[in-house]
């Protein structure tokens, strides 16, 4: 089954910060594209484009600025012991990308790939988008490298079926739509959750349990990393196997705030004060065989701290240009 991506990103991009995006192509994978563009639209200037062509053993880079293509880069400034194409069909891969001063440091499974010199101003990259012969998309983190990392521990969990770290501290106000499809076994379910700086500590647990429970549990750790006997289950399940969401999640100056298909669901208050200020994305983990297709993550801010009408955002009809 084909999947694709795309989200528009938290922050502007500068130097310093670093991309990871994963992926598994299908087995019989012709092409796989990663752009970074100035959005969603179909006249979007793009500003990275890595194409990986499994047929000719190659990786285009390229740019599409005010409609025309520039010159292809195919064998230029690839390092040396690297082959032209690292990446295997049917096999995750990841994609390092390094902003720096003046180019892109692409790396491929943690060996140095090549640079790709900026041919659009760094600023204009608003969206990431992820496409073609691609089965499933594990990871589109987006992180601080340099002058100090963001989040400051960077785990590696197998485990996670999909993750989203930001390089930034969000601010009240600021709002993630996830739009995804759960898919089978359904006695599984799946959970979201908010770690606090790239630790183990969960902020948030949102643990969809299909049947025959039909219930959302909100939950957070304690310091000892235990979780709370004062869970949440209200609000009733706004899920359905096999038929795709959006769920908004609007972050406040005291709690989180849930709307899913345009109707608001329910909320849960911080734990910890200043609780903002350590969160740096959500990890997504599937549980007894359920699985779970992220299409778009979304991230905007509303400039209201209360996030006051947040649920309109979560309405299928409601596009993120």
């Amino acid at each position: 089954m084909l999947t694709q991506f795309a989200g528009n990103l938290s922050c502007t991009v500068e130097a310093g910060q670093i991309f990871v995006i994963g992926a598994r192509p299908i087995d019989d994978a012709e092409r796989v594209n990663i752009n970074f563009l100035s959005g969603k639209s179909e006249d979007s200037d793009i500003i990275l484009h890595f194409s990986i062509r499994f047929h000719d053993d190659v990786i285009v880079r390229n740019s599409k600025i005010g409609g025309s293509w520039g010159p292809e880069e195919r064998d230029e400034n690839i390092n040396e012991l690297t082959a032209p194409n690292p990446t295997t069909p049917g096999e995750i891969f990841r994609l390092y990308i390094l902003v720096g001063d003046d180019k892109f440091h692409v790396a491929i499974n943690g060996h140095p790939y090549c640079t790709y010199a900026f041919r659009a101003a760094l600023s204009d990259i608003r969206t990431i988008a992820v496409a073609k012969d691609v089965m499933q998309i594990v990871q589109v983190d987006h992180r601080q490298a340099f002058p100090s990392p963001f989040p400051a521990i960077q785990l590696e969990e197998t485990f996670n079926s999909f993750s989203n770290d930001v390089p930034k501290v969000f601010l009240p106000g600021h709002i993630i739509l996830i739009t995804a499809i759960p898919f089978g076994n359904p006695r599984g379910g799946f959970i979201i959750r908010f770690l606090e700086n790239g630790s183990k500590r969960q902020a948030l647990h949102l643990n969809p349990r299909f049947d025959p429970h039909y219930v959302v549990v909100r939950n957070s750790h304690t310091e000892t990393l235990e979780f709370r006997r004062d869970e949440e289950r209200s609000g009733g399940f706004p899920f359905v196997l096999d038929q795709q969401f959006k769920l908004a999640i609007a972050m406040t100056e005291n709690e989180f705030k849930f709307a899913v298909n345009g109707s608001y669901f329910e909320s849960y208050a911080y734990r910890n004060s200043n609780l903002l200020d350590i969160l740096n994305g959500f990890k997504v983990q599937c549980t007894n065989g359920m699985q779970l297709e992220v299409t778009n993550v979304d991230h905007l801010n509303m400039g209201v701290p209360d996030c006051e009408g947040f649920e309109t955002y979560s309405s299928p009809e409601v596009e993120m240009l």
